[in-house]
């Protein structure tokens, strides 16, 4: 039995060699696909242009809404350190293993903060069910998710999260296209998976799972998300870059559509409001 599971093991893996570069050579230089070597807010605006249905992208954005168009790329404030977050999340009663791992561990390599969704497809429905947004809905639960360790953190619709894999493991998700096709680079992507349930598009004739709730995401999950996305930055100590998954693809086969519907302005707010909160812990 044991040569059978070994055998088995073998053939998965190879298997998935054999897919990965089978997508890493069909990778095809578009001009719109983000420069990762200019300025960390000119690659923002980038990277955080609207993803639209079946992967669509709108422009660059001209401008990002405040304090992301000040705090991108710079150096942590002095003000917000690893010990007023630890009380912050102390007051919250939240755990540091379930926002990516204890805080003591810095986050040396890490420069992106990586935006996606599950899109987790409900079928045929012709619409939402009434209760996606709690507990009884099987995909808010996080604690199921973690052991398919695709990102690190799981955010579900109430503003829970659990971590799959540490923000600081030596071996980190890839996370994208770009990321597996990289392998080298991982280390300085992070990736938060937000539960977001889709359902068909049906003015189109192919299968799909391209309509998502308007809005995408809910206030609790962009509050925790941003949450994240601080504690995130304080172990780097500095303000890394948020981006959506799908224009990081950009120029790969079947990339995908997500995030779906963002509300960039009100995570934005979100991610001001916990930086005061935060400066004034005692």
């Amino acid at each position: 039995m044991r040569h059978l599971i070994n055998a088995v093991t073998t053939i998965v893996c190879f298997t998935s060699v054999i897919f990965g570069q089978a997508i890493c050579n069909r990778f095809a230089p578009t001009a719109d696909r983000c420069d990762l070597n200019v300025a960390a807010i000119t690659q923002a605006k980038c990277l955080l242009r609207p993803v639209k249905k079946f992967g669509n992208l709108g422009e660059p954005l001209a401008t990002l809404p405040s304090p992301l168009d000040s705090i991108i790329g710079q150096s942590m404030d002095s003000s917000i350190t690893v010990d007023r977050v630890r009380s912050f999340l102390t007051t919250k009663a939240i755990g540091e293993a379930d926002v990516g791992g204890g805080l003591s561990s810095t986050l040396s390599t890490a420069k992106y903060f990586v935006i996606h969704d599950t899109s987790d497809y409900l079928g045929e429905l012709a619409d939402f069910p009434v209760n996606i947004n709690d507990d009884t809905s099987s995909f808010n639960h996080v604690a199921r998710r973690v052991g398919r360790t695709v990102c690190h953190v799981y955010i579900n619709r109430l503003g829970q999260s659990a971590t799959a894999v540490v923000f600081e493991s030596p071996t980190p998700p890839s996370g994208t296209k770009f990321g597996l096709c990289n392998p080298a680079l991982r280390s300085a992507f992070l990736h938060i998976e937000n539960i977001q349930p889709r359902i068909k598009d049906r003015s189109v004739q192919f299968s799909n799972d391209a309509v998502a709730p308007a809005p995408g995401f809910t206030d609790a999950q962009l509050e925790r998300l941003a949450l994240i996305y601080i504690i995130a930055s304080v172990r780097s100590g500095r303000w890394l870059i948020p981006a959506y998954h799908s224009p990081i693809d950009l120029g790969y086969p079947d990339r995908h559509d997500d995030p779906q519907n963002f509300d960039l302005e009100g995570w934005s707010a979100h991610v001001g409001g916990l930086i005061e909160q935060i400066r004034n812990v005692r």
